[in-house]
């Protein structure tokens, strides 16, 4: 995906502060910027061919911010909500939207539950938040009809024992292999059957 310089220069911004927060507060584990780069940014990036401008998202278990920020910062007309239970972690992702002046991006500092009151959203992002099968019921009153859930996976073969346990009259889905040299990565798209 293409980025503007703005975009890649508050992409920078972005890694250069979440390693130095990480440095005294340990959010993830990571060495060097190119690092963050190849195991965060570019695992994160495949996200944003499935996003539309108008969408409104949640990303679950937001973390050091990945993919939420990344989201923020290259799809400017979204509206995303950040859910973090870690005090620290959303300490860090309001402290970031700030210095970024990200307006699109809202840190929700909660535990996900079943029958929230988070309201509801067109698409539903996580990345290593938790089963398949859990993030479905527990965030199943917030996608709307014709949203969709965009989840970063990513090996082919625990994609599908998730899936097994998935009702297929309620949901259907489509596993996209990504393009990556190293790691098996895979996206999964879940809609809602018509």
């Amino acid at each position: 995906m293409k980025k503007n310089k703005a975009e890649a220069e508050k992409l920078e911004k972005f890694v250069n502060e979440a390693l130095a927060f990480n440095k005294k507060h340990n959010i993830f584990v990571r060495e060097s910027i190119k690092e963050v780069y190849e195991k965060d940014v570019d695992d994160c990036l495949p996200v944003l061919q499935k996003i539309n401008n108008s969408d409104k998202i949640l990303d679950l278990g937001s973390g050091g911010g990945f993919p939420g920020i990344i989201i923020a910062i290259l799809k400017p007309m979204c509206e995303i909500h950040l859910l973090e239970k870690s005090k620290k972690k959303c300490y860090f992702l309001n402290k970031t939207i700030d210095l970024l002046g990200l307006k699109n991006a809202k840190v929700l500092n909660t535990v996900i539950s079943k029958n929230n009151s988070l309201g509801s959203y067109t698409l539903i992002t996580a990345r290593a938040f938790s089963s398949t099968t859990n993030i479905l019921e527990l965030t199943e009153n917030n996608l709307d009809d014709d949203g969709k859930y965009v989840l970063l996976k990513g090996k082919k073969e625990k994609i599908i024992e998730e899936l097994v346990t998935i009702d297929t009259n309620k949901y259907k889905y489509e596993i996209i292999k990504l393009e990556n040299k190293k790691y098996e990565r895979h996206l999964l798209e879940i809609k809602k059957s018509e």
